[in-house]
This record gives structure tokens, C-alpha cells and sequence, in this order.
């Protein structure tokens, strides 16, 4: 599916609503004219501008058209692309549910090689790029930022 830049607009108008919701929450810094707020509620101004700017564009250009679907099937998708649109749920689901316990590199690297060969490589350069791929993120996140990742069966080894 693909949404038109007049509802994309409202999505991102409506997170940058949420964020300045969520950043109003947060704790000020004493005896500065500034808090942790700042910063989120930039964003949300820039999400809500940007999103009231696509609703505008989108508005604009159907008062001078036809009118037009507000929602429609991407030609990729009705071409074969859902295959790899249900790898990439797949994936998403594997790092929630499968994750724990498996460890993310595992997980990581069969649900990529899942998602290589429904693209088509071949097999033995998907593979090589699954593998390769889930280390440099393992070692992109949990090493250099300290992000937590998943190491389940490889917790001994990692």
C-alpha cells in the first residue's frame, strides 16, 4: 500500500503532537533557561511543519487533478514484491519472539538470508552478506554504543 502525501502528512503531524505531548513531561534542569525537552519538541515543530507542508502540496495538486485514490496498491507489490514485504515482517517478528532466546546474530543472519535469496542472490554471496551484516550490526551496536542486543545461545560466547 502506499498512502498519499495528504495522509503521510497527518501521521507525521500527528507523532510530532505526540512528541511535544511526551517532551512536556520531562524534567526541566535547574537554574537553566532550557531543559530535556528542547531538543524532542524541535523535532515535533519540524515533523508537524513538514507534515502540514505534504497535506498543503497534496491538497494543492488535487484541486488542479483528477482527484485520485487517498490509499493504492504499489505496482511493486502487485509484481511480485510481497514476498519480500512478508521476509521483512517475518524478520521483524523473528527479532521479537525468536531473538530471546536464539540470540540476535542468529536470528538475524537466517532472517536476512531469507530475505537475499526472495531478492534473488545468489546463495552463496546472500550468505556471505547475511553473516557479515548481522556481525557489523552486532558489533555497531552492542560494541561501540552499548546497546543491549539479544545473545541468547551465544551468551557464553559473545
Amino acid at each position: 500500500m502506499k498512502l498519499t502525501d495528504a495522509l503521510s502528512g497527518v501521521l507525521l503531524m500527528l507523532l510530532g503532537l505526540f512528541m511535544l505531548w511526551q517532551a512536556a513531561q520531562f524534567p526541566s534542569f535547574g537554574g537553566q533557561p532550557y531543559g530535556a525537552a528542547l531538543l524532542p519538541s524541535i523535532l515535533a515543530a519540524g515533523l508537524i511543519l513538514g507534515g502540514t507542508l505534504l497535506v498543503l502540496r497534496d491538497v494543492m495538486a488535487r484541486r488542479h487533478a483528477d482527484g485520485g485514490a487517498w490509499l493504492h496498491l504499489v505496482p511493486d507489490l502487485r509484481a511480485g514484491g510481497m514476498p519480500a514485504l512478508l521476509a521483512v515482517l517475518g524478520n521483524i517478528l523473528a527479532q521479537i519472539w525468536l531473538a530471546p532466546w536464539l540470540g540476535f546474530i542468529p536470528v538475524s543472519a537466517a532472517g536476512l538470508l531469507v530475505l537475499f535469496l526472495v531478492l534473488r542472490l545468489r546463495l552463496w554471496a546472500a550468505a556471505a552478506l547475511a553473516v557479515g551484516t548481522s556481525f557489523a550490526c552486532w558489533w555497531l551496536f552492542a560494541g561501540l554504543l552499548r546497546v543491549p542486543l539479544p545473545r541468547g545461545l551465544l551468551d557464553r560466547v559473545l
